[in-house]
């Protein structure tokens, strides 16, 4: 199976750094509610604040030479 699509179990320190990227992602998810009106556009920022977590989340776990790859 090809790396991009295996799983990746997350190394203690990456398991740290994830948390810290999903608690800043929904602390500008609160930002976002509280301060857009509810519209498309605020669909749209919230689902690519969603896209972006996940790439930001996947640099973390491909990139950590102590994770482990299962396939």
């Amino acid at each position: 199976m090809k790396k991009a699509f295996a799983y990746h179990q997350p190394s203690p320190g990456g398991i740290e750094s994830i948390q810290k990227i999903r608690e800043a992602y929904s602390n500008l998810l609160d930002v976002i509610e509280a301060e857009c009106p509810v519209s498309r556009e605020r669909s749209v920022a919230i689902t690519e604040l969603e896209t972006s977590a996940m790439w930001a989340t996947k640099a973390i776990v491909m990139n950590d030479d102590e994770s482990v790859v299962s396939t």
